[in-house]
């Protein structure tokens, strides 16, 4: 039956479905929401489906109502579907449902976009509505059971949170328009779909290939710490015996500092920057142990934890808009900083009968910034299909192209995203081993090569200091502090830098995202994971070639949607494991 209420009418019949479903189509936008008894379609189920017109709202009871399929139509196209976080919601719909939200406009993601990077403490409905409708919203039951017989009061609570995405909307579309975020905006909501579907088809891991490095990479880690003591003198009064007196601390910073006094180095801080400049084989070792303690701790001891018991597999979360510069970031657990050697990223598998599609930009950054900054040098080397640190390598050590060494091209490349970065000589210096006034003179003589290079990037700092504000090749605004202190001027100027070039990258991936799912939605394929410029997919093995080109030509499109004056290229790989 049909419970007519003032503000909502609670759905609890299929017959009753249908006429809402008729009711839909003529919707100039529908806001949506929905209630859950998890937090995940793999550990509960949808108890509530909100559904608000500017005229009316549907509470439709999911648990009397099991087949959505009247809502299929209208849910999957036709009108804007307006929601709060709809990655949630479109995880729960297209998991448990089949249904795939189209297309959508999400209030948190707006409210992200416009933020430009100054976050907001909250982006919680709850929070976004008080800043934007100056409203409240009576929350307190958020975090009741959905799972039992439901109270007036959780009824219209459910009904509230949908009823006001539509005024909420109308504010932010408004918003978005007026500071010229209208495309940026579009792409982040096209994304939703492939990032929730990424998140529920997830990554294996195979566990006993990575139990068996977590075995080998202590036993390095403990060779390390060994290395590393053997520099320092035992304590005054301790006989040299194994396990007789305190041993050092190798993760206190003050043990470690007051160890290196015995070797008459007086460590400021124990950061990577400072233990790279300093000529000693304990200061090299320090980094030893501290990189394979981090490897530990950080991947190989907790990531088994993370596997689902239902999929065997992990699903991480992926955080679309909480970086400034618009990369999506990842937690539970961080699957895109697995380190790069291959040991760890081959312990990433397909499942039996499928295989892995691995595609990755070349150089999409360098390709941005010789974009933007017009360098002739920059922009030909790749109109040419050039290898640009091996050109940079040449024009700075006045060699030929065939003498450049391995070394001066690895040296090229620091110096190549380096500098893109705001780094100057001391930072700089360090990275390749050399002295500050060195990496004064590589620097001087990279820009005397590339002089628009070195005009952007100051134009860009200027410009950051005086507007606060930049923007990406495809809109994307960076908004930065009005007052600024002293001391973080120089960290502004960097990062001020680097935001066209890292945010229009991050601009292209997120198109890239959503091209490659609509090329590979037909095929026996899935996107499992995106790393920034790289991009994996899971797909049966007879259909990796395919899926391969599909990639590929979906990854170009993108690039070249926002680059017009240098190529794009994308390079692919097939593999049962994640490596190239």
């Amino acid at each position: 039956m049909e419970e007519r209420t003032q503000d909502y009418r609670l759905v609890t019949t299929a017959e009753d479905l249908a006429a809402v479903a008729k009711t839909l189509q003529s919707a100039e936008a529908i806001g949506v929401d929905i209630e859950t008894t998890a937090l995940s379609p793999r550990d509960g189920g949808m108890r509530l489906l909100q559904l608000a017109t500017p005229e009316e709202t549907f509470v439709i009871d999911a648990f009397e109502v099991s087949d959505l399929s009247p809502l299929t139509e209208v849910l999957e196209g036709g009108t804007v579907k307006v929601g709060h976080n709809l990655k949630f919601d479109y995880q729960f719909l297209h998991a448990i449902y089949g249904i795939s939200l189209s297309p959508l406009f999400d209030t948190m993601l707006a409210a992200q976009v416009l933020d430009g990077g100054n976050y907001a403490a909250s982006y919680s409905l709850e929070a976004v509505v008080e800043r934007y409708l100056d409203e409240s919203l009576d929350k307190s039951e958020q975090r009741s059971d959905w799972s039992g017989e439901l109270s007036e009061a959780q009824l219209e609570y459910a009904a509230q949170d949908a009823r006001v995405l539509l005024p909420l909307r109308d504010r932010l579309a408004a918003s978005l328009e007026e500071e010229g975020l209208g495309r940026i905006s579009r792409i982040e909501f096209e994304a939703v779909a492939a990032i929730a579907e990424m998140e529920l088809a997830g990554v294996k891991l195979d566990v006993a290939r990575w139990k068996e490095l977590e075995v080998t990479v202590r036993e390095r880690r403990d060779r390390a710490a060994d290395h590393l003591e053997s520099f320092f003198p035992p304590p005054e009064g301790i006989l040299p015996l194994e396990g007789l007196g305190p041993r050092l601390n190798l993760n206190s910073p003050k043990q470690i500092t007051d160890a290196f006094k015995t070797l008459g180095i007086e460590l400021p801080d124990t950061k990577v920057w400072t233990l790279l400049k300093v000529d000693h084989p304990a200061a090299k070792a320090l980094l030893e142990y501290r990189e394979l303690q981090k490897k530990l701790g950080t991947y190989l001891e907790t990531y088994p934890g993370f596997i689902s018991p239902k999929t065997g597999r992990i699903h991480a979360n992926f955080l679309q808009c909480r970086v400034p510069t618009g990369r999506l970031a990842c937690t539970a657990p961080n699957i895109q900083q697995i380190p790069h050697e291959d040991e760890f990223r081959r312990c990433f598998v397909a499942e039996d009968g499928n295989t892995l599609v691995i595609a990755d930009y070349s150089q999409i950054e360098l390709r941005i910034l010789a974009e933007v900054s017009e360098d002739p040098a920059f922009v030909g080397a790749f109109q040419r299909g050039m290898d640009l640190h091996r050109l940079t390598a040449a024009t700075m050590y006045n060699v030929s192209m065939d003498e450049v060494t391995k070394d001066q091209r690895s040296a090229a490349k620091r110096i190549n995203f380096g500098l893109m970065y705001g780094r100057g000589a001391r930072s700089l210096s360090a990275q390749l081993g050399t002295d500050e006034d060195r990496g004064r003179q590589l620097i001087d003589e990279y820009f005397a090569n590339y002089p628009k290079v070195q005009r952007f990037l100051q134009r860009t700092a200027n410009r950051a200091m005086r507007d606060r504000t930049l923007r990406t090749l495809a809109g994307r605004v960076r908004k930065f502090g009005n007052d600024p202190v002293a001391d973080d001027r120089g960290a502004m100027r960097r990062e001020a830098m680097n935001y066209p070039i890292q945010g229009a990258a991050s601009d292209i991936a997120k198109l890239a995202l959503v091209y490659v799912r609509e090329e590979v939605e037909a095929l026996d394929a899935r996107l499992i994971n995106s790393i920034h410029d790289e991009f994996v997919i899971e797909c049966a093995e007879e259909q990796a070639i395919q899926v391969s080109e599909k990639t590929q030509a979906a990854m170009v499109r993108a690039g070249e949607d926002i680059l017009e004056k240098v190529p794009v290229q994308v390079e692919v790989e097939v593999s049962r494991e994640w490596r190239k």
